[in-house]
């Protein structure tokens, strides 16, 4: 397999001065290539890292060669361990050929320091760390087919990332004025509520640590056995309001880091790609993380001259797979009534106001709690006890589809979607309840983050729109004034529509010109 393929090794210019270097590697031979030689190669180019070459590549060319294997992005999709999902910040690709005995570390050494120029070229280095990529190549391909891993990967993973790099290369068009004034406000707004929260809660003046939730709430009668501090806050009502609050607070500290980390001077930023930013494969940009900006932020975006920023959102995404998956009539017939939150709000409260409080809800029934503590919750928001248990009670067919899901992780080790994207489990053994939360998790967000990316394939063939920002099961796009968003937004509802044979039929709302 490697004779359709030759790697690719780079040397990056951290001055920024026009100096970077391109190498192609197959068996002895090492050469030096200009970009252009790069996006004209015929062959697979397999590298390490391709999200600092691709911008340099588009940067110089305004193109990108026309297949790529990042062999480590490949190997962490594939692998299904949370764990390399969680450490591939501290785990590079140089770590893993030495960790399989592909390269000895006196290799790793030299190539590491060639790579951040403390020394000077040596072809020899360069050969054997591009033939251990390629051999890696070769080998984690096998693992994925075996794990019927592979199609995902070249039919969807990979030409999606493409596009996205494709996309970030291109820059995203900042708002100076709009930035500068956030800037000038943020930092008094992110205090304020600060210094509320920590007046309110009695607490320092500091966002709690996780320890600090914990040690905040245990002895309220909050149980964080098998749960993280994030279900807690998320699905678990407190009584004073805590939680929420602090998930506010949180939003604008994350909305405060983002716009701190673009300097005024910015007219155009370039942020880089994760395209597989959690276990279940979601989307995330990074430096800055665009992702996280509040909506009253959003505004430092700005389209190109002539153009038109337009927004759409898929309408209760997890809820209409969950139906979907388990074949639910009950909950089908619910999320074809309408807005699924604002029914469930009107069905357990009589009140449509509470719709914030019923998403909360739902999805914490959804994902697994436990069914006196659900009930208790419900009360908690202001539900009858029996209203509650009889509205959760009708879910039948819902329950049986996560027995059998809980049924498969425990048996098969693993689980995932119809086109993979599995979660492996590191024990054995009876599931915990933090595993069998994980598993309905995996399968229903593997499942909207592989729809989504589908979505964004077919957007990706629509010449007059330029992806701008993907936010989870969102999009920020541009196009020109006389294109109609509302093909996007249809585009969006058609593909979940025929993932699942039309058994839903998904809405996507828009917000046209959301940015002038």
């Amino acid at each position: 397999m490697t004779d359709k393929r030759i790697a690719l090794l780079f040397v990056n210019d951290f001055a920024d001065r026009g100096e970077e270097k391109f190498f192609l590697v197959s068996g002895e031979a090492v050469k030096e290539v200009g970009a252009d030689d790069v996006v004209k190669q015929e062959l697979e180019l397999v590298c390490h890292d391709y999200w600092l070459i691709a911008p340099v590549l588009f940067k110089r060319t305004k193109l990108l060669p026309q297949r790529v294997m990042d062999v480590e992005e490949l190997r962490i999709s594939i692998s299904g361990l949370r764990l390399d999902r969680e450490n591939r910040e501290s785990r590079d690709a140089c770590s893993i050929l030495l960790e399989l005995d592909l390269l000895k570390e006196d290799v790793i050494g030299r190539y590491r320091n060639i790579v951040f120029k403390n020394a000077a070229l040596d072809t020899n280095t360069l050969a054997l760390v591009g033939n251990a990529l390629l051999q890696l190549s070769t080998d984690v391909e096998e693992k994925a087919k075996v794990a019927n891993e592979w199609e995902r990967y070249s039919t969807l993973e990979r030409p999606v990332s493409e596009y996205l790099i494709r996309s970030v290369a291109n820059g995203i068009a900042i708002n100076s004025t709009a930035l500068q004034k956030h800037k000038k406000d943020i930092d008094f707004s992110y205090y304020m509520a600060l210094k509320e929260f920590s007046a309110k809660y009695c607490l320092p003046l500091e966002i709690p640590s996780d320890d600090e939730v914990v040690e905040y709430l245990t002895p309220k009668g909050f149980d964080f056995s098998g749960v993280g501090v994030d279900y807690v806050l998320k699905f678990v009502p407190t009584a004073d309001g805590f939680s929420e609050r602090l998930l506010e607070l949180r939003k604008i500290a994350a909305s405060r880091m983002v716009l701190n980390a673009i300097p005024l001077s910015e007219k155009r930023i370039f942020p880089i790609v994760d395209y597989f930013g959690s276990i279940t494969s979601r989307i995330y940009y990074k430096d800055p993380s665009l992702q996280n900006l509040a909506k009253r932020h959003r505004d430092i975006i700005s389209p190109d001259h002539g153009m038109k920023l337009s927004y759409v959102d898929f309408g209760q995404f997890e809820a209409g797979i969950m139906g979907a998956l388990s074949g639910d009539q009950q909950m089908l017939d619910l999320f074809a009534s309408g807005d699924i939150y604002s029914i469930v709000a009107e069905k357990v409260f009589s009140d449509v106001s509470k719709r914030k409080s019923a998403k909360r809800l739902f999805l914490s029934y959804a994902y697994g709690m436990k069914r006196k503590s659900l009930i208790d919750a419900a009360v908690e928001f202001g539900a009858q006890r029996d209203v509650a248990k009889a509205f959760f009670n009708q879910f039948s067919t819902f329950e049986k589809w996560k027995l059998g899901v809980w049924s498969e992780f425990q048996t098969a080790g693993r689980i995932g979607t119809v086109f993979g994207n599995y979660l492996s489990r590191s024990g054995s053994g009876e599931l915990s309840e933090k595993e069998k939360r994980s598993a309905v998790s995996q399968v229903v967000q593997g499942t909207a983050s592989l729809i989504f990316k589908k979505a964004l394939l077919k957007m990706s063939f629509l010449t007059s729109v330029e992806l701008k920002i993907p936010m989870h099961d969102a999009v920020l796009f541009q196009h020109p004034e006389h294109f109609d968003p509302i093909e996007v937004a249809n585009m969006f509802a058609a593909v979940v529509t025929e993932h699942f044979d039309g058994i839903i039929v998904l809405k996507a709302s828009l917000i046209a010109s959301v940015i002038h």
